[in-house]
C-alpha cells in the first residue's frame, strides 16, 4: 500500500506554498505539454486519478467533459479542491488510484505525476 504524506499537517502546509498550488494550472510547468492532450473533451466521462487541488478536473468540465470523477487519496486535497475547484459536472471521491478499474473500450489514459 502506498504512503499518504498528503494528509500530514506539515507535508500539506508546505505543499500549498508551492506555485502549482497558488496558481493552478498556471503555475504547473508541464501545464504547457499537458493542455494539448485535452483537446477534445465534449461529452466525454472523464476520470482524474490522484487530482490534488482539482486543477486538472475542473479544466476538463470547463472544456466540455459530461462528467468528470476526480478522485485521490488524500481527504485534505479534496477538501481543498471541493473548496476551489468545483463545478456541478465534477464528483469528488477519496480513493487510492491503484484500486480503481475501469471497464471499458475506448478508454485513452493520460498519465501525471
Amino acid at each position: 500500500m502506498k504512503e499518504n504524506r498528503y494528509d500530514d499537517d506539515d507535508f500539506f502546509s508546505s505543499y500549498a506554498l508551492m506555485e502549482r498550488s497558488r496558481k493552478g494550472l498556471d503555475g504547473a510547468a508541464e501545464w504547457e505539454s499537458l493542455e494539448k492532450l485535452f483537446s477534445s473533451l465534449g461529452g466525454k466521462d472523464v476520470l482524474d486519478l490522484g487530482c490534488g487541488y482539482g486543477w486538472h478536473a475542473k479544466y476538463m468540465a470547463e472544456k466540455g467533459a459530461r462528467s468528470v470523477l476526480a478522485t485521490d487519496i488524500s481527504e485534505k486535497m479534496l477538501e481543498r479542491a471541493m473548496e476551489i475547484n468545483n463545478d456541478e459536472r465534477m464528483e469528488y471521491e477519496e480513493m487510492a488510484g491503484w484500486r480503481i478499474r475501469v471497464r471499458s473500450r475506448g478508454c485513452r489514459v493520460s498519465e501525471r505525476r
